[in-house]
């Protein structure tokens, strides 16, 4: 297969996960979400759980790349229930989920490489302002997933992880941990759906439950001698949500 033959592959793929779909009986109700599995084992088990949370409220479909199939029990993937995006006509997707981020895929987009389906996909939602949430438990250092895999991980290689992480955030994408995939991406859906805490009134009480319902790197004004829990700060923290006070920041 040529690569002008792949190229054309990817673009007409591209196009159908972008096009707008026919929606027959009025406007479709709930978001719809591409969920793209690649080949990251860490975080995969707890990536399922909020997966199936999302089920509830949001329309999913799967997608595997060659890796993922490969690595990942494909049949734990089914038993959550969505549907296969794979040789279907896709509807428009309101976001793109990525549960298993490979080191390989994020690097890929951080440096603007788009040589695969999954790259120039992830590529397409950043370029055209669609929320992408991707979990962060196979790239971080920090996390204790890689950790537990890598105990000793020169403080170099560490970094160079870092600074992708940070690329990413830098270009919009949302990277929680597995296991809050479905906070983030409500999350991210309502931001487009309510305006950011910015415009709010001052509140006097801040709890980790504040910081889930607002948008992620918004503002929440506080008021003076506002109560702010050590959960909400670790959470304002992780989802670069500013706490303001009317001096600025808290």
């Amino acid at each position: 297969m040529t690569e002008d033959v792949i190229q054309e592959i990817v673009r007409r793929v591209i196009a159908a996960l972008t096009s707008r779909a026919e929606v027959t009986g009025g406007e479709r109700e709930r978001p719809s979400a591409l969920v793209l599995f690649t080949g990251a084992l860490l975080g995969f088990e707890d990536s399922l759980p909020p997966l199936a949370r999302l089920q509830r409220d949001v329309d999913l479909h799967a997608v595997c790349t060659p890796s993922a199939k490969r690595i990942l029990d494909i049949p734990r993937i089914d038993a959550v229930g969505m549907r296969h995006a794979d040789g279907e006509r896709l509807a428009a997707h309101d976001l793109v989920i990525v549960p298993t981020l490979t080191v390989n895929i994020a690097a890929k987009v951080a440096g603007g490489i788009g040589d695969c389906l999954a790259s120039n996909v992830i590529a397409e939602f950043l370029m055209s302002g669609k929320p992408v949430v991707a979990a962060r438990n196979g790239v971080c250092p920090d996390s204790p997933d890689k950790q537990g895999w890598y105990p000793t991980m020169p403080p170099g290689y560490a970094a160079m992880l870092r600074e992708t992480l940070s690329r990413l955030e830098s270009m919009g994408a949302s990277l929680p941990a597995a296991a809050r995939l479905d906070h983030d991406v409500r999350a991210r859906l309502g931001a487009q759906a309510r305006p950011h805490c910015d415009d709010a009134a001052p509140l006097s009480l801040v709890t980790a439950e504040t910081i889930r319902d607002a948008a992620p790197r918004s503002t929440i004004h506080l008021a003076p001698g506002a109560i702010i829990t050590d959960l909400a700060r670790e959470a304002a923290a992780e989802r670069y949500i500013v706490l303001a006070t009317t001096e600025g920041r808290s």
